[in-house]
């Protein structure tokens, strides 16, 4: 019996050993990884201060389909290094947030991409480009 257990305990610690890696301290565990997949998304690029999807309070708006996120709250949608308030997420449909006007002030490509929750996992949408 004690054998076993010895015989348990090493195979455990070797497959702990096994998994690590030099990024592992910064890698998302697999069991709390979220499959979110993007099948499209838009506007891809605008023009200095040009609006696009303008909503009633002036911001712009970005839209995504998307599958796998489970919940409403589950993702934050990020433009570069600022969350998109007025985020609107429908689970396994899509999603659109608000884009405010300071953020197409400036010619830039500029990362899109949800940032999951409470996994801080990311999915990249792609790049925004606001062109000169």
């Amino acid at each position: 019996m004690k054998s076993l257990f010895a015989l348990l305990l090493l195979s455990y610690i070797s497959i702990s050993l096994t998994a690590c890696s030099d990024g592992a301290k910064d890698a998302l565990p697999a069991e709390n990884a979220v499959d979110v997949r993007i099948l499209n998304w838009g506007p891809k690029e605008t023009k200095v201060h040009t609006g696009f999807s303008v909503q009633s309070n002036g911001n712009s708006a970005l839209w995504f389909e998307q599958r796998g996120i489970p919940h409403a709250g589950a993702a934050e949608v990020w433009l570069d290094k600022t969350v998109l308030l007025g985020a609107v997420i429908t689970p396994n449909v899509g999603g659109s947030a608000e884009v405010p006007p300071a953020l197409i002030a400036k010619p830039g490509k500029y990362p899109v991409y949800l940032i999951l929750k409470p996994q801080n996992q990311r999915v990249d949408l792609g790049t925004f480009e606001v062109l000169p």
